[in-house]
């Protein structure tokens, strides 16, 4: 709090002590001891994470508490959106969490406790009476423009603050740790406008017990930022690289997060970047190495659908993301559609060897075009489509859309195959007909070959996050 400074009335509703508040947010490690989190990417599509604390609520007396004297325990910053499926868990027994008007006070107090000490009165008491609050309990749909707001005000506050120091009105102390002062401030601020505060209600009789709080929920999976029709074309002739997000990366002593990604795919390499390395287009050599205790390749157990990553947090404001590369599993769609291309070609190839020489090939009887041979086609047609329509996550979906395109194209080779055996046509007309359904097979059968080929290259390390960081 600055100094010479009144306090700020409390929000209702709390009997925190902003001190420890403070503490609490700044130095997680010291009472949250370790964090295993565990995303499933199930085939149904739908993202369901899951999050195991360890908690040593000893750690810090008195605890916070609501007006009722209850525990409050704010475990970690949850985005700004609703909660879908969430469950929450002490001991294993249900849990409530804190009111998004309660989260909105417990967040202002926070903000207001951080508000630099090197600002006058009067531009702090403007900072924590309407800037904080209107940060804190913007909507999310209007959190951007919240936010350019706040900025626009930050710089006022830079420019007052270097004019006091240009005029010697701070004092040496003072002026050296305003920078950093005012940028945890931002920080957080920034944090607590984006989130917020995911706060459990514990009773007071736990207090100076360690626990294990959990909580679970459904999410949406981030499609990326590229274009579908970008989208689609690049995952035709390059591996499938995907993003999982760190919530809160440094929240505790310990961070061990597990992926499982569904059957149909495997994961190859699952590694941690920090979100620094992305921006501007290119990805340098500057990895999340000192925040990083573990770093497991799935490369080592091709075939994999699990993934483990164990991180030693240094820093609350430690920005990362996980990174997964995943391939089309070798099972499932990959083999159906290996084989059904290779015999369809096998198919293609004994028809033209009969349409050239049907009397060395057919016995008497036979006629080419058969309208048996219309029937069977049809149904092999049906068979594709149907295998190529099975429910999947969306990350199977973009994992497997060059082999789901091959199958497309097949079905619609067996179909055109099924119009050749049942209607005759003229020499010119059958001429071009045979060149359109040879070229879409011959495109599905590139996707097959350009899958397998992808496969191999991966597996030969040309695809990891190291080969990536050096760029092209």
């Amino acid at each position: 709090m600055p100094q010479g400074q009144v306090p700020p009335p409390e929000p209702a509703g709390t009997a925190v002590d902003v001190d420890v508040l403070r503490t609490l947010f700044l130095s997680p490690a010291g009472w949250i001891h370790r964090r295993v989190e565990s995303v499933l990417m199930s085939p149904d599509g739908v993202t369901r994470r899951k999050v195991s604390l360890d908690v040593d609520l000893a750690a810090h007396d008195p605890w916070p508490a609501d007006a009722a004297g209850r525990l409050l325990v704010p475990v970690t910053i949850q985005a700004k959106q609703p909660l879908r499926n969430f469950d929450a868990v002490c001991e294993g027994e249900p849990a409530p969490v804190l009111g998004t008007e309660d989260n909105g006070a417990l967040a202002e107090l926070l903000l207001r406790g951080l508000i630099p000490e090197q600002l006058p009165l009067a531009e702090a008491a403007l900072l924590a009476e309407q800037h904080v609050p209107a940060i804190v309990h913007v909507p999310e749909l209007l959190v951007e423009d919240a936010l350019d707001r706040f900025w626009a005000h930050c710089e006022h506050l830079r420019a007052v603050v270097h004019e006091l120091i240009a005029l010697g009105r701070l004092s040496a102390e003072d002026a050296e740790n305003w920078d950093g002062d005012f940028a945890l401030f931002t920080t957080v601020a920034d944090q607590l406008a984006r989130g917020f505060l995911l706060t459990f209600v514990l009773p007071a009789e736990l207090a100076g017990r360690r626990l294990v709080l959990k909580y679970a929920m459904d999410e949406q999976y981030a499609a990326g930022r590229r274009s579908r029709a970008q989208d689609r074309l690049r995952h035709c002739w390059k591996p499938w690289v995907g993003r999982v997000g760190l919530h809160d990366l440094a929240s505790c002593r310990s961070f061990h997060l597990e992926l499982t990604v569904p059957a149909e795919v495997r994961l190859h390499e699952f590694t941690v970047l920090s979100a620094e390395d992305d921006r501007g287009g290119t990805v340098p050599d500057r990895a999340v190495d000192r925040v990083l205790a573990e770093d497991r390749i799935v490369q080592r157990w091709p075939g994999a659908v699990r993934g483990h990553l164990a991180l030693r947090p240094t820093s609350r404001f430690d920005d990362a993301f996980c990174e997964m590369v995943i391939l089309p599993a070798r099972q499932g769609i990959t083999a159906f559609a290996s084989v059904a291309v290779s015999l369809i070609t096998a198919v293609l190839l004994l028809v033209g060897v009969v349409a050239a020489a049907p009397d060395r090939v057919l016995g008497p009887g036979w006629q080419v075009p058969s309208a048996a041979a219309s029937i069977v086609m049809s149904v092999v047609a049906v068979l594709l489509s149907w295998i190529n329509r099975q429910p999947e996550h969306d990350l199977s979906v973009r994992v497997m859309r060059p082999l789901r395109y091959a199958l497309n194209l097949e079905a619609f080779v067996m179909l055109m195959l099924a119009g050749a055996a049942s209607v005759p046509f003229t020499p010119g007309s059958a001429g071009a007909y045979w060149a359109l359904l040879l070229l879409l097979h011959t495109l599905s059968l590139v996707l097959v070959v350009r899958t397998w080929w992808v496969r191999r290259a991966v597996d030969r390390g040309r695809y990891t996050a190291r080969a990536r960081r050096r760029g092209p």
